[in-house]
C-alpha cells in the first residue's frame, strides 16, 4: 500500500468517530490502535506518554477508574494540511459521567480541544502526536474578556 497524499475531511471524520466509539466502549486497545507505534500523547494534566503501548496502558487504567462511566462526544473542528499526507487537526470534545478530573478536578461535564498531528501511511491514517486541553471559561476580569 502507498502513503496517503491528502488526509481529507472524510478520512479524518472516520478517525474521529473511531476514537469516540473506542472511548465510549472503554476499549483502549482499539483506541490506541489509531495511534502510531511511536506516537506521543500529552493529556490535560500535562502528563506526557510516549508510544502506543504507554498510551493504551495509561488510558486503560483511567478507564478502569475515573473514566469507567464516561462518555465523550467528538467533533472535527479544523484541519490544516501541512504537506501531502500530514495535517494538524483540532477536535472539540465534551465528556460526561467521569470521576474528578481535568484542570478543575471536577465531576461536572467537561469540554476541551484535542490537537492531533495525523499522517497518512501505508494506506491508512494514524495519530502521531496528541495534546489534550480542557476548555475553561474566561473570567470577566481577564484582560482578553470583552
Amino acid at each position: 500500500m502507498s502513503d496517503i497524499d491528502v488526509v481529507d475531511d472524510g478520512t479524518l471524520n472516520a478517525l474521529v468517530s473511531g476514537i469516540e466509539d473506542a472511548w465510549n466502549a472503554h476499549d483502549m486497545s482499539r483506541f490506541a490502535a489509531r495511534f502510531a507505534p511511536d506516537a506521543e500523547f500529552v493529556n490535560v494534566a500535562g502528563w506526557w506518554w510516549r508510544g502506543r503501548e504507554e498510551i493504551e496502558r495509561n488510558h486503560a487504567v483511567l478507564h478502569q477508574t475515573i473514566f469507567r462511566d464516561s462518555t465523550m462526544r467528538l467533533e472535527l473542528a479544523s484541519v490544516n494540511q501541512v504537506k501531502p499526507g500530514l495535517c494538524v487537526a483540532h477536535v472539540r470534545w465534551r465528556m460526561v459521567g467521569h470521576g474528578a478530573g481535568g484542570a478543575k478536578q471536577t465531576t461536572e461535564p467537561r469540554a476541551g480541544i484535542w490537537s492531533w498531528v495525523v499522517r497518512g501511511r501505508q494506506g491508512t491514517i494514524e495519530i502521531v502526536s496528541a495534546h489534550n486541553t480542557d476548555t475553561l471559561g474566561m473570567p470577566a476580569t481577564h484582560p482578553l474578556a470583552r
